[in-house]
């Protein structure tokens, strides 16, 4: 499959990309030297894949702080229990036990934890909080953020920008590209660091008009050696859905 961006998607490749996180989906491509100068992983988005968190932390022994209030420990131990009385699909059950016993083991290390709040909403929900929230939980000054919170990335790009000092490196998936299209040309311009990889989600669709694809995943860097030449996509990437076709994009010139 094929897709095109708009010229404002040209990117200056990192010279160091590694493959952090699972293979297929919930793995990202990010500069290797942004790794290694962080001080805090600031995860926003886990669902039962924290795998990103974990290659991360394995690489770079720093504090990992996880949001997502859509899952935790009681939430994993009712899908097992659940799962335990499907006497059709014993896979299922598998499944739930493994990443019930895995949750367990992660975020009981003393540098990883897991806070059950949606981030980018201001509201006066306990279960969520805003980025500017997140941000005044610590003093880091060399933050990795990974991002994919379903389209809730829109609400807070603008403080992202403004606190683009503190930030290391980031992976950022944005969703329905399509109707945000100028927020993440607004975004990419306005944004300091170095737009050094891009990943069309192939569990996205291709607009049929002029090939944008929906769901991108974007990499950003501060510390990467830059080279001016790149292939889309990178010979690091992999397909989300390993049973589609990866999708080759092109970035326009004009």
């Amino acid at each position: 499959m094929k897709a095109q961006l708009p010229n404002f998607f040209s990117i200056n490749q990192a010279k160091d990309l590694v493959r952090v996180g699972r293979d297929y989906d919930g793995g990202y491509l990010v500069s290797q030297s942004d790794i290694g100068a962080s001080d805090l992983l600031i995860g926003l988005g886990i669902n039962d894949d924290w795998s990103f968190e974990e290659d991360f932390l394995s690489r770079n022994k720093v504090s990992v702080f996880a949001y997502d209030a859509s899952v935790g420990e009681k939430h994993f131990f009712r899908q097992l229990i659940k799962s335990a009385f499907s006497i059709y699909n014993l896979k299922i059950f598998v499944h739930w036990l493994k990443v019930y016993i895995k949750y367990k083991k992660f975020f009981s290390q003393s540098n990883v934890h897991h806070i059950q709040k949606f981030v980018g909403l201001n509201s006066e929900s306990k279960q969520h909080c805003t980025f500017m929230d997140v941000l005044k939980q610590t003093e880091c000054k060399n933050i990795f953020l990974k991002i994919d919170i379903e389209v809730s990335e829109y609400r807070f790009l603008h403080d992202i920008v403004a606190n683009e000092e503190r930030i290391s490196g980031m992976v950022i998936e944005f969703h329905y590209v399509d109707i945000h299209l100028k927020e993440i040309e607004k975004f990419i311009n306005q944004f300091s660091l170095n737009l050094v990889h891009v990943h069309a989600n192939n569990y996205g669709t291709i607009r049929a008009d002029d090939d944008l694809p929906e769901t991108l995943e974007l990499t950003f860097s501060k510390y990467a050696e830059l080279s001016n030449c790149h292939t889309l996509p990178h010979n690091k990437d992999m397909p989300n859905d390993k049973k589609t076709a990866e999708i080759e994009l092109f970035i326009n010139d004009c």
